[in-house]
């Protein structure tokens, strides 16, 4: 009985009788001062709880047999688990050790927190460098794949300490781009959204393959029994990549949690991929009307290739651009161009049949192809390797109907290109083939310079307000997501939190909790609210109002509680009404006096000012403060949508300001001399007939 592998105790009479040595390690206890006793070993403010328990229990009451506790130990009070087994007139308790799963319970809400601070990041790489990071901080192991086909890509990978089986080499973060296999565990992830697997060492071997199968199972099973969750990453309602979390305490009850947390990632990526995608639409158009302009003023086609190239380079960030075009026979492809290469990279693609190569194969089906190094046959796969290119795109050059080469670009690492990275780079590559076909048309293009340069500017007109209508188009549509899908969620949050302040004692540890989520959740609904502003702005109603009013009213707000802020006033009695959206005008003061006051967190002193415009009838409002200033490579940026230097700002408060001052007609400057301070002075215009009013 000694060698049971849980701490076993048999009570008679609510004294232990019997305690076996597992027992007695974990209470760090001799055997005369366990035996006989019972209720004194568990913390005091149990005891009662478990006497009373334990007295229905006899008296054949129905009770839970399984629950949690706390027992004293020599090393202080421990967490356990206590399986009660009657066996008359004995009880058999068995006690298991779970101290540290109030740690692993941390580790879960941290993860959580992590989840939820992703909101509000620009890009899809930002979004997942804040992931990495922050699973790295918390010493969770963990990998992130991305299916292809038959394959999956490890395209990072984080080993903590207690997974490296005392190898601090392999410790830390790594890009790997490596492929490996389907395991059972990721296809029921991929298939499902979650996956539990009990034996991560397994998982691991059946995933990089027979050839390491067994040195990895072997090292992998020197740390110890690793377990594993899986969680799917979604994009715009299909699956996009997994996370693989490993360690030794993950299990089952973990699914939800983690699963939850997959969520919160893939909503962060796909609000990211929103705003990051009118970005990168607009960079698109600028390339394709930089190469349009050149491709139309190249005096012959070698003059076009070097800027296009660069442009390629820039827009796609690859290593390497070729450009390649069919000899007058039409049975070989002839490498005209290459940028970013070797001369011994390039040597292979000097000239390449059109018969059996993956060029001519592009030129024949009419249609671009994204490859990977492993798609090659050898020779070439091998070459491609030693010089450090995983991924090939490749789109014919088309001239009406006529294929007159191709255009290829190599990555060095394992890339799937966007649909619209490929639309771009085929509109590219028909660039190419319109300067390679221009120089037999130059003397036409340049008679109609003038015609074509009226039409560029024209083009680019309807360009950018093609990109700020789809820009506002798809902030208006992810406001109506955020404010359909979160607000009813954060109702209940709310309610849910006011019934936990009724039964949390406000001294109770668990009170910080409450604090924290209420916090968080107001946070949330503030940058709901912002968003829902910022994307679908009412009309402004205008009508003369008082300027002091307002402006006393957003800096009551904005300084209650700040007893070390102090308010200078400078309103000058000749500032007439002025025609404003009154709402509208007043949370745009209270924007700019927050952030004023936010601007001086050790206290300092706000100056309001409020005077007649002495250039055209309007008036100026200026909120200064005694911060620390804006550096001027901040200063342009201040007014971008979700642009902000707050760790717990939404990056709209600015935007807003600047977007009431475009309804109003009127503008707004910043100056921040070197010394410290910052003022934001406010143009506002007056109608003529209530300037004549006041005159």
């Amino acid at each position: 009985m000694e060698t049971l592998p849980f701490a076993l105790a048999v009570v008679r009479d609510s004294r232990i009788v019997y305690a076996n040595t597992a027992l007695l390690e974990l209470l760090g206890f001799p055997r005369e001062e366990v035996v006989g006793r019972l209720f004194e070993l568990f913390s005091p403010q149990q005891q009662p709880f478990l006497a009373e328990r334990h007295a229905r229990r006899l008296r054949g009451e129905p009770v839970p047999d399984t629950y949690e506790t706390v027992i004293r130990s020599s090393r202080g009070e421990r967490r356990v688990e206590l399986s009660i087994s009657m066996k008359e007139p004995e009880t058999w308790v068995m006690i298991r050790d779970r101290s540290g799963r109030v740690v692993h319970r941390q580790i879960l809400q941290r993860v959580a927190s992590l989840g939820a601070s992703l909101p509000g990041l620009h890009d899809e790489e930002e979004v997942l460098r804040r992931v990495f990071e922050g699973l790295a901080e918390l010493e969770l192991s963990y990998g992130y794949l991305v299916p292809d086909g038959e394959r999956v890509w490890l395209g990072h990978a984080f080993v903590a300490t207690g997974t490296a089986a005392g190898e601090a080499r392999l410790t830390g973060q790594h890009l790997v781009d490596v492929p490996g296999t389907w395991t059972p565990m990721l296809r029921q992830a991929w298939t499902e959204g979650s996956a539990h697997g009990e034996d991560f060492a397994w998982e691991t071997a059946q995933f990089v393959g027979p050839d390491w199968a067994e040195p990895v199972r072997t090292h992998l099973r020197r740390v110890g029994p690793l377990r594993a969750v899986c969680v799917r990453i979604d994009q715009e309602g299909r699956p996009r990549a997994l996370l693989t979390l490993a360690a030794d305490w993950l299990s089952e009850e973990e699914l939800p949690s983690l699963h939850l947390f997959a969520a919160q990632v893939s909503a962060a990526l796909e609000a990211a991929r929103t705003i990051s995608r009118l970005s990168t639409h607009n960079t698109a158009l600028t390339a394709l009307n930089c190469l349009a302009a050149v491709a139309a003023t190249a005096a012959e086609p070698r003059a076009f290739f070097g800027p296009g190239t660069e442009e390629i380079i820039g827009l796609l960030h690859c290593t390497t651009v070729l450009v390649l075009l069919r000899n007058e026979k039409g049975d070989e492809l002839e490498l005209v161009w290459s940028q970013g290469a070797t001369e011994e990279s390039v040597q292979p693609f000097r000239r390449l049949p059109m018969r059996g190569t993956m060029s001519g194969k592009v030129i024949e089906l009419g249609m671009p192809m994204v490859l990977q190094a492993d798609d090659f046959s050898e020779p070439m796969r091998e070459h491609l390797r030693r010089h450090g290119r995983a991924t090939v795109a490749m789109v014919p050059l088309q001239v009406r109907s006529r294929m007159v080469g191709t255009l290829a670009i190599t990555f060095s690492q394992h890339r799937l290109l966007s649909l619209m990275e490929q639309e771009t780079l085929q509109a590219m590559g028909s660039h190419f083939a319109a300067a390679i076909e221009s120089h037999r048309l130059l003397q036409q293009v340049r008679g109609r310079a003038e015609e074509l340069a009226r039409i560029h500017a024209e083009l680019k007109h309807a360009q950018r307000q093609l990109v700020e209508h789809e820009r506002l188009a798809a902030l208006g549509e992810l406001s109506a997501v955020v404010a359909h899908e979160v607000r009813n969620p954060l109702g209940a949050i709310f309610n849910a939190l006011a019934t936990l302040r009724r039964f949390v004692e406000p001294a109770a540890p668990s009170n910080t909790l409450v604090t924290i989520l209420e916090e968080e959740a107001n946070r949330l609904n503030r940058l709901v609210d912002d968003l829902l502003d910022f994307a679908r702005p009412p009309a402004p109603e205008l009508y003369p109002v008082p300027l002091s009013r307002l402006l006393e009213e957003a800096v009551r707000t904005a300084t209650s509680g700040q007893s070390r802020i102090r308010v200078e006033w400078a309103l000058q009695p000749d500032v007439p009404p002025v025609p404003v959206d009154e709402r509208m005008m007043r949370q745009a003061f209270l924007n700019l006096a927050l952030n004023a006051v936010q601007a001086m967190p050790q206290g300092g002193t706000l100056r309001v000012t409020a005077h007649r415009c002495s250039e055209s009838p309007g008036a100026i409002v200026e909120f200064t403060d005694t911060g620390s200033g804006i550096p001027p490579e901040l200063r342009e940026r201040l007014f971008k949508p979700f642009f902000t230097t707050k760790a717990t700002g939404t990056g709209l408060g600015l935007a807003i300001v600047q977007r009431t001052l475009d309804a109003h007609g009127g503008h707004i400057l910043i100056e921040s001399p070197p010394g410290g301070g910052t003022t934001f002075r406010l143009v506002l215009p007056l109608l003529p007939q209530v300037e004549a009013q006041a005159g």
